[in-house]
């Protein structure tokens, strides 16, 4: 009778893959979570960025003042839902533009004068701090919202900004920084000096 050779792993063998695996495991996640959370950072602050454009574009081409403004809610889903939320501190939930179309100083979607809405997914850690930030000179409140005049300048007349951090204590990630001049440009940039790490 022939024998028939056995095809197959050995337990050793299988040990030894599997510790590869692991190891290869430990090393990828953390440069993975890095990788999201640098893309969010990134996402983030071009989002709000372009916004901030789009915003002064509309207010010299419609002649009109035009808002950008924190929001608690963003679903547009019905009419007149969509609003400022009139407080601080909920830029992180996501933001509106407005346009005054009837130029009566009130900016409300169920006037038509809703523009975009911008969300921010709520699972992110990310986190937007809006000005001012006196020692850097941008005494704006952008707290609750960042109006342009028809001119494309800032309604307040003083500068103003953001920093984007990402909500990780202790991270390493570097800041971004977003400002926005008394004539209404808007410019960010990476805040590489590690004493502006979040």
């Amino acid at each position: 009778m022939k024998k028939k050779k056995q095809s197959g792993f050995t337990l050793l063998e299988l040990m030894v893959v599997l510790g590869m695996s692991g190891a290869l495991i430990a090393i990828g996640v953390p440069s993975f979570n890095a990788m999201i959370t640098t893309n969010q950072l990134a996402d983030i602050t071009n989002k709000l960025t372009l916004s901030l454009k789009q915003a002064r574009a509309e207010a010299i081409a419609s002649g009109r003042d035009v808002v950008v403004c924190s929001s608690t809610t963003t679903d547009s889903s019905s009419e007149g839902v969509a609003k400022c939320s009139g407080s601080a501190g909920n830029w992180n939930k996501g933001w509106l533009i407005l346009v005054d179309r009837n130029q009566d100083g009130s900016f409300l979607e169920s006037q038509g004068e809703l523009i975009s809405v911008s969300t921010i997914d709520s699972g992110t850690t990310v986190s937007i701090t809006p000005g001012p930030f006196v020692p850097l000179g941008l005494t704006n409140d952008f707290s609750q919202f960042v109006q342009f005049s028809y001119t494309g300048e800032l309604k307040a007349g003083v500068a103003g900004g953001f920093q984007i951090c990402s909500g990780v204590s202790g991270d390493g990630y570097s800041r971004r920084d977003i400002t926005v001049s008394v004539s209404g440009q808007t410019n960010f940039e990476k805040n590489t000096a590690s004493a502006n790490d979040c």
